[in-house]
């Protein structure tokens, strides 16, 4: 007996800002319709936080304001881009192995002489650890400038 299956697909417009420096599509940042965006506008020494609720060809729609891509001068992309959480649980691998480390050399310094004591080797490691792992932490990504090589740009594929 044969089975049929009909299926309705719904072609929906495709609406994005796009965020992206150079020709580089591995460090595009991505904002859809929904997204809320942080932004500071040319000519403005504040931020404003703001959610996207339509895209056009030419501007964009906020909850609150309506910008061209051009006006907008800086984007905060601490929570948005994906390079920080990699950097992040980098950085979060080496502070809690920092950390196990000289729990380790404690609970070893207690077992074999009773008291605590570490090797020198151990609190070197340890500590350059937890150095590497601070330091890491602060080589996330912030701010997303809107001048030379980077550009803000609508993508729109769709019917209007």
């Amino acid at each position: 007996m044969p089975v049929f299956f009909c299926l309705a697909v719904q072609v929906l417009a495709q609406q994005f800002l796009i965020l992206q420096k150079g020709s580089n599509q591995k460090s595009r940042i991505k904002y859809e319709v929904g997204d809320e965006i942080i932004y500071q506008q040319k000519g403005r020494d504040y931020f404003v936080r703001d959610r996207i609720t339509e895209l056009h060809r030419d501007f964009l729609v906020l909850t609150e304001n309506i910008l061209k891509p051009e006006e907008i001068a800086v984007v905060d992309v601490r929570n948005k881009d994906e390079r920080n959480q990699t950097v992040g649980n980098l950085s979060s691998l080496m502070l809690g192995g920092g950390v196990l480390l000289l729990l380790a050399e404690t609970i070893n310094g207690l077992y074999h002489d009773g008291k605590i004591s570490y090797s020198n080797s151990g609190l070197v490691i340890s500590g350059s650890l937890l150095a590497g792992g601070f330091i890491l932490s602060k080589f996330k990504y912030k701010f997303f400038k809107n001048r030379g090589r980077n550009k803000i740009q609508i993508i729109y594929l769709g019917d209007e």
